[in-house]
């Protein structure tokens, strides 16, 4: 008599449901290939970053000067895609 029973209280993220949701259509049939390429040309992106930019160590010092170098640097690989993606339509 008198004694409460302990409970249990769980809770969720704000956007737990639409993650759910995304992981959801994520492992949907047709979109696992497109996750795939997705996945692919990223990757190659940083790897390129890496090897041919001098991403695997910073030359520079403090966080404004890296970020300013990796804004363009990645704005040129971005537009360097983008051309290569509009040759291959034309």
């Amino acid at each position: 008599f008198g004694q409460e029973k302990s409970k249990r209280v769980i809770t969720r993220h704000v956007w737990q449901e639409a993650l759910e949701t995304c992981e959801d259509i994520r492992h949907s049939d047709g979109m696992r290939e497109l996750y795939r390429e997705r996945k692919e040309s990223v990757e190659r992106l940083f790897g390129t970053a890496k090897e041919h930019h001098g991403f695997r160590y910073t030359h520079l010092i403090g966080k404004a000067l890296m970020e300013f170098k990796a804004g363009l640097t990645f704005a040129c690989l971005n537009m360097k895609k983008l051309a290569n993606i509009l040759e291959m339509r034309s």
